[in-house]
């Protein structure tokens, strides 16, 4: 089945990593038995197109997913955000509560399976204040008709970093019920959130989905024999002003 389409909005910045002249140290000879010495090292721009995508279980090495990553260059930029797919579900006339399929990637060479997740990366420097990271559904799930899956909700829950400490982005630990609003999944302050991160949106349920990324389709929707997809929107917000809830 196809997978559900997906749009990355990205905040990206135009401002490159300013590198100065820097001060030398010459060597300083205080007396016969005491040298003062200088080490010293440049940081430049890095302009390569390939996006540092950290594994959301093992966040000490680097994964490449089946699908496309995000082609557009940026300091602070989304890397990669899985689609979500829900399978096949048969019409009845119960409700229905369905899991999303683990995400394909391959690690070392070697395909294996990852809970849907939202890999970012903030290159910026030390002015840099922090990121917020957003999610919103515009629309409801319809069919290519335009038929709407009345009452169908999509909630997200139990998002996790893996390595936790005191550089570790802020989680919204709530449930997620996506809507039209923007609403705020992960929070990093200017001392948080610098460098590559995985989101994992839930933990395998050893059957080949995650628990935390479920669709809810009330008893008795009207529903056609097809299938049904959606946008989801995310979005990294540089320098937010506002916390998770706020």
């Amino acid at each position: 089945m196809k997978k559900n389409n997906l749009i990355l909005l990205t905040a990206l910045l135009t401002t490159s990593l300013g590198i100065g002249t820097g001060i030398s140290y010459a060597a300083t000879y205080e007396d016969a038995t005491k040298v003062t010495t200088e080490g010293k090292v440049t940081i430049l721009e890095n302009d390569s197109s390939n996006p540092v995508i950290p594994d959301p279980e093992n966040p000490d090495n680097e994964l490449t997913p089946e699908e496309p990553t995000n082609p557009h260059p940026g300091l602070l930029r989304i890397n990669y955000v899985s689609n979500f797919d829900f399978g096949q579900i048969k019409n009845v006339s119960h409700a229905i509560e369905q899991k999303a399929r683990l995400d394909n990637v391959w690690v070392d060479g070697e395909e294996v399976a990852r809970v849907p997740f939202v890999a970012t990366e903030d290159r910026r420097g030390s002015e840099r204040l922090g990121w917020e990271l957003q999610v919103s559904q515009p629309n409801q799930l319809t069919d290519e008709s335009g038929h709407e899956l009345n009452g169908a909700t999509i909630t997200l829950t139990g998002l996790r970093y893996v390595n936790s400490t005191a550089v570790t982005p802020v989680v919204n630990q709530n449930a997620i019920v996506l809507g039209q609003a923007a609403q705020s999944l992960a929070t990093a302050d200017a001392t948080q959130g610098a460098g590559a991160w995985a989101l994992a949106l839930g933990k395998s349920n050893g059957e080949g989905h995650t628990d935390g990324v479920v669709l809810r389709i009330p008893a008795n929707t009207t529903a056609n024999n097809t299938e049904y997809s959606t946008e989801i929107v995310w979005e990294l917000v540089a320098d937010p002003t506002t916390g998770i809830g706020g």
